[in-house]
């Protein structure tokens, strides 16, 4: 299941050197345990620092073009001569994820993490990545980081909320497997999953995971 996203334009923040220029932001529907990751593309931010390192545009492009694989060799060769580039590392991670590489884009996202600790997007993918898996203790995890390295990052809770939605989901299905008679759980369940599909699988949970790029260094 492919989720399908729109888009949206966030301000770069912070001071100059660690601004944040969103390329796009993601919303969808996916189920923790199946279905292929489609982020939207990333496209030029509306204001803020760009990297002008050489390569920059060529690896964009090919990323555009869903030539992910040449795209990430770019964006390999601008990290060589750059490796503080986090909007080449971002790209270069969203990159790998579009490829069907997963524990690779994952791995890209937790290094990122750790080298730029003042950016929340790093966790925030690494959510989306980890509910897409069904990992939801994970999902958590990060976004709680994303939400503590920086407050003011609304869509982080917003997906807090639905990790702990899709928790409490679980947590009452199981209730009522082991327990039928549970009313409590069952009427709980039945607002938590969608109108229509009372006895169905539990909902997938929705996570609105912004691909914001950090701006060059």
């Amino acid at each position: 299941m492919s989720l399908t996203l729109p888009t949206e334009r966030l301000a770069p923040a912070r001071r100059a050197m660690t601004a944040l220029a969103v390329l796009a932001a993601l919303a969808g529907t996916a189920h923790a345990q199946n279905g292929p990751l489609s982020l939207a593309a990333p496209t030029a931010p509306p204001s803020g620092p760009r990297s002008a390192d050489p390569g920059m545009a060529k690896a964009e492009r090919a990323a555009a073009g869903k030539r992910y694989d040449e795209a990430i060799s770019s964006y390999d060769r601008v990290l060589a001569t750059n490796p503080r580039n986090a909007q080449a590392r971002f790209e270069r991670a969203w990159a790998m994820a579009q490829a069907g590489r997963e524990d690779e884009a994952i791995q890209a996202f937790a290094e990122m993490a750790q080298d730029f600790p003042e950016l929340p997007e790093p966790h925030n993918n690494l959510a989306l990545l980890y509910a897409k898996r069904g990992d939801l203790k994970r999902a958590e995890a990060e976004l709680l980081l994303a939400t503590e390295v920086k407050p003011a990052f609304a869509v982080g809770y917003t997906n807090l909320g639905d990790v702990y939605r899709r928790l409490a989901e679980q947590a009452y299905a199981e209730a009522v497997r082991r327990n039928p008679g549970d009313v409590r759980a069952s009427s709980a369940l039945r607002q938590l999953r969608p109108a229509g599909n009372p006895a169905g699988p539990a909902s997938p949970a929705v996570i609105h995971a912004p691909a914001s790029a950090p701006a060059a260094r």
